[in-house]
């Protein structure tokens, strides 16, 4: 059964490699807009069911308009020798006032507390005041940020010399959280990238086609990946932040193994009967492995920890991308890796003979 549909799907690859590398390039380009609308969640609230009462009772209050992000902005006086160095001064007070103004003006922020107008907020030594600005954005990474993006633009104009300021609080925490989450991705992702086309050109003996091909295929699986995630609205979070570098590892031999056989088998035999080889040979052990380690991810989804479920789903889908690229899109390229390299010779061998 699984060997009548292999060569059903090799064959479909033989006698219409062009169409389908084309459709699924149309359906990568889809999938492009998809991986902008990933948003990236760090709050603890996040990693807990919502059903647990810490977290139901937070999300309860929020509802009713009752719980609130602080936001503290530290302003300092005297970080420069010339310059403010009294944060009481008319003009330290005059920079709070407006600041303080402008900040409670930002979309999100609910209520501004000012140390010119509200005792404590500053220091014994008179060079350090905090502005308290309470805000309901939720849980989301995006409206924080722009958020704190205001915060900063809005802090940079007209300010005195002498004077700094400083965003900090929870949300600044996470703010910073969610960014390492994001840069920590795009690394791990390019470092992962380049190491297996470091390997697998060693593997297939300098043969940068042969070390590029696996690289398309967990390539558009990262792609996918990201794109499905964006659009059925999955976030990104600390744990899930590295599954691409994961997705790669695990998808590359995949591709590898069909790739290997198929180098291999085209020594002494036509592309038909190579390709044959390689999807038949190798599918079966190939599906037999994705299907099991799709099923130990699977597992994550039967406890109780969300973070834990977005994982084992995210790793899932990664890994049957990973299969689904390596069967219907991988040997349409060796169809069309042929099909060009007999254009050329037949380009050079008229060359040759002029």
């Amino acid at each position: 059964m699984q060997q009548s549909i292999l060569g059903k799907i090799t064959e479909l690859q033989e006698n219409h490699a062009v169409e389908i590398v084309v459709v699924f390039l149309f359906l990568t380009i889809a999938m492009i807009p998809g991986m902008g609308r990933v948003d990236t969640i760090v709050a603890l609230e996040n990693m807990m069911p919502a059903s647990s009462t810490p977290v139901e009772g937070f999300n309860n209050l929020r509802a009713e308009g009752l719980g609130r992000d602080s936001i503290a902005i530290k302003v300092s006086a005297g970080t420069t020798e010339e310059g403010v160095q009294d944060i009481t001064s008319n003009q330290s007070k005059n920079y709070i006032s407006f600041l303080s103004s402008e900040v409670e003006d930002i979309y999100g922020v609910t209520k501004v507390y000012s140390p010119v107008n509200r005792e404590g907020l500053t220091d014994r030594s008179k060079q350090t005041s905090v502005i308290t600005a309470y805000t309901y954005s939720g849980d989301s990474g995006a409206e924080m940020q722009r958020i704190f993006n205001e915060i900063r633009e809005k802090s940079d104009y007209n300010r005195p010399k002498g004077i700094e300021t400083r965003i900090s609080g929870v949300p600044a925490v996470q703010q910073r959280l969610s960014e390492m989450v994001q840069r920590d991705k795009n690394v791990t992702t390019a470092i992962s990238l380049l190491l297996v086309f470091i390997i697998t050109l060693g593997l297939f003996q300098g043969s940068i086609s042969s070390a590029v091909m696996p690289l398309i295929v967990v390539g558009l699986s990262v792609i996918w990946l990201y794109g499905s995630m964006g659009y059925l609205g999955i976030p990104l979070s600390t744990l899930a932040g590295s599954v691409a570098a994961l997705v790669i590892g695990i998808g590359i031999d995949y591709s590898v193994h069909i790739l290997n056989t198929y180098r291999l088998n085209r020594r002494d035999s036509s592309i038909e009967e190579a390709l044959s080889e390689a999807v038949e040979e190798t599918g079966t052990a190939i599906i037999a492995t994705s299907i099991t380690t799709i099923s130990a991810f699977m597992a994550f989804l039967f406890g109780k920890m969300p973070e834990m479920h977005r994982f084992g789903l995210i790793m899932s889908m990664g890994i049957g991308y990973a299969l689904l690229f390596s069967f219907f899109v991988l040997p349409s390229i060796f169809v069309l890796e042929e099909k060009a390299a007999k254009k050329i010779h037949k380009s050079l061998d008229w060359r040759h003979e002029f």
